[in-house]
């Protein structure tokens, strides 16, 4: 699937050298990783980190992303958070205050940012309405239809809660008496009986002959809970038989929250009417009764503007022109002008302003004259003009119009009831598109060329005097879309806004001071057009003195002088050839020396070129050149 660029966490070893271990995975048949686990500690955020990320692809199970330094590759989707969820973990860790080295200042600095924009940053409302009916699991869980699930299993169902059954357990097996707590992945991820990023309950248990443990106290092993005979176990523990108990303890915790939300809201507000109402102040005056500060009245926030969708008149906004997401509620002013154009016509010389007067002829109208108003049925000697008439043209003009519509393998003539009349070209039939094909083909190399060349752009490319290098958007970008953006910008978090200017108006890269302080450095460019930012491409500085796109320049020619796969109308190459022969020799058979910036300006050239010329008929087709 082709994803929308959106903001994301991914799963990241506190220690980058570490080998990557799942949150969401207990330690399985594995006593080292066990070990450091339980007995050293290493869980949760002391095992794994968050890192902001950019989704820009996913496909099945694997995710293109884009990381804060401009650096793009591919990871399991199971490593991806999504992005409201990773906050919830972050509020966690704030509210833990663990001494977690990872979560720093910046972490705290965007968490704040996104209270601001948000209101706030609320778990419950995010079980609510994403949780309910999803539980975050472990690996594999199997459930009892027999489909298995990895990570998250949705739709879990509201299956009917089984009375107590007298049946011993198996020999060594223990029962699950009743389930009495949940917490959701982010709070068991950082509590200290939690530890793995799964949804957790509340287990309370009886032994293999059916007698609760309510006398022994779990509470000092590593996942004890503090009512006794119960401990947390992970979502994957718990069996799919019990998802009725797992929907009933996230009801319970969801009304736990929003009591506790509103007795909180309800204290705040008593505690600002006491705090009003304890030091009155003297009327007409700034000070208080018993004489101490001034007390300032906070004036309350002016809310936001509210933004509106319809006209005062009902009807929908007027789009903007250049910003298509706004629109305008503009009535121009209608104090000088009659609504009645008849009743308003000067019809008299002394009704015109000074220096000014009728045409004449015809001269000033009469009383009766309703000439001026076009918004009338027009008049039979109003629409013929029988001395500019010629009954051979209109004869010949109608006989090509009904040639025209008796070929109605490719056309067919409309209007002949609505008297709307136009041709309609045939959707199903297409003429010979070996030219078209010949051209879009061509152009995909060249397309292929920019990209691999701008992945290898030597530095001293950059700073040679001369032609400047400049991104070439147009080639970038879909054959449907290849319009001039309105900015080019580097991506908002990329490192290389420290060693890299790039002009917003045409793409132009300059180096700031000695470029970047090591290579190879990637950086992103996005384009951004009225509708927002509509492409990407990643670039990177390096120091190689290989000149890239010369041997690109030989295999661009190659496949335009390869006529049996490029077969493109002989008008068409010749007038391509001459704009291929500025970037390739064609009598030594060898790439030209050109700069970095003069090969992307002529190869951007061309692909416009081939893209015109596969689209349209800008140059004579051979049989039209033989008929000549």
């Amino acid at each position: 699937m082709k994803a929308s660029l959106q903001s994301v966490w991914i799963w990241d070893p506190v220690d980058a050298n570490a080998v990557f271990h799942h949150p969401q995975d207990p330690p399985e048949n594995d006593e080292a990783m066990a070990k450091e686990c339980f007995l050293d500690g290493k869980i949760g955020a002391r095992l794994n980190k968050l890192s902001k990320a950019t989704l820009v692809d996913q496909k099945g199970s694997i995710a293109m992303v884009t990381r804060e330094d401009g650096s793009s590759h591919e990871v399991p989707s199971t490593r991806m958070l999504p992005w409201y969820e990773g906050l919830l973990v972050l509020q966690e860790l704030e509210a833990k205050s663990a001494g977690i080295p990872w979560f720093d200042d910046r972490c705290r600095s965007l968490l704040m940012q996104e209270r601001r924009k948000r209101g706030k940053v609320n778990g419950a409302l995010y079980v609510e309405k994403k949780l309910m009916n999803l539980s975050v699991t472990g690996k594999r869980f199997e459930d009892a239809d027999g489909a298995t699930f990895s990570y998250r299993r949705p739709e879990v169902k509201d299956t009917e809660i089984l009375a107590e059954s007298e049946d011993e357990a198996m020999p060594g097996r223990f029962r699950i008496a009743d389930i009495t707590g949940y917490m959701p992945p982010w709070e068991a991820w950082c509590h200290e009986h939690g530890g793995f990023y799964q949804d957790f309950y509340q287990v309370r248990w009886k032994d293999e002959n059916g007698t609760a443990w309510g006398a022994v106290n779990f509470s000092k092993v590593e996942n004890g809970a503090a009512e006794a005979g119960s401990t947390w176990e992970p979502d994957d523990c718990i069996p799919p038989s019990l998802d009725g108990m797992r929907l009933r303890e996230k009801a319970r915790w969801l009304k736990r929250k929003r009591d506790q939300e509103q007795k909180a809201e309800k204290d705040k507000e008593l505690a600002e009417s006491a705090l009003k109402s304890k030091r009155p102040r003297v009327e007409g005056s700034s000070m208080t009764l018993d004489g101490g500060s001034p007390v300032e009245v906070e004036k309350p926030e002016a809310p936001p503007p509210k933004m509106s969708r319809y006209r005062r008149n009902g009807t929908p906004l007027i789009q903007d022109m250049f910003r298509l997401k706004r629109g305008h509620d503009f009535e121009p002013p209608q104090s000088n002008k009659d609504p009645d154009v008849r009743s308003g016509w000067p019809r008299r010389a002394e009704d015109y302003p000074p220096g000014y007067g009728c045409a004449d002829p015809p001269g000033l109208c009469s009383a009766t004259c309703d000439c001026m108003d076009d918004q009338r049925a027009q008049k039979s000697w109003e629409t013929s003009k029988n001395w500019l008439e010629e009954p051979r043209r209109a004869a010949d003009a109608t006989m090509a119009i009904d040639m025209l519509s008796a070929q109605t393998r490719f056309v067919r003539r409309r209007g002949q009831v609505t008297k709307c009349c136009f041709f309609e070209t045939s959707q199903t039939s297409h003429a010979d598109q070996t030219h078209t094909n010949a051209a879009m083909n061509l152009c995909k190399v060249l397309e292929e060329s920019v990209r691999s060349v701008l992945k290898d752009l030597p530095m001293f490319a950059i700073q040679e005097n001369g032609d400047s290098v400049r991104i070439p958007a147009c080639a970038l970008m879909k054959p449907g879309e290849d319009y001039a953006p309105v900015q080019y910008q580097l991506a908002q978090t990329s490192t290389a806004r420290k060693w890299l200017c790039l002009s917003e108006e045409d793409g132009k890269l300059s180096l700031i001071g000695k470029g970047p302080p090591s290579r190879p450095a990637p950086f992103r460019v996005e384009f951004v057009h009225p509708e927002g930012m509509t492409a990407v491409v990643d670039c990177m500085v390096t120091d190689t003195q290989q000149k890239s796109w010369l041997s690109a320049s030989a295999t661009i020619a190659a496949r335009f002088m390869d006529v049996g796969h490029c077969p493109l109308l002989r008008n068409a190459r010749v007038v391509l050839q001459e704009h291929v022969g500025k970037i390739f020799s064609f009598e030594k058979k060898v790439a030209k020396e050109i700069a970095l910036g003069r090969w992307l300006d002529v190869v951007d050239l061309l692909i416009r070129m081939l893209r015109t010329t596969a689209m349209a008929h800008v140059v004579k087709s051979d049989a039209a050149a033989r008929l000549k």
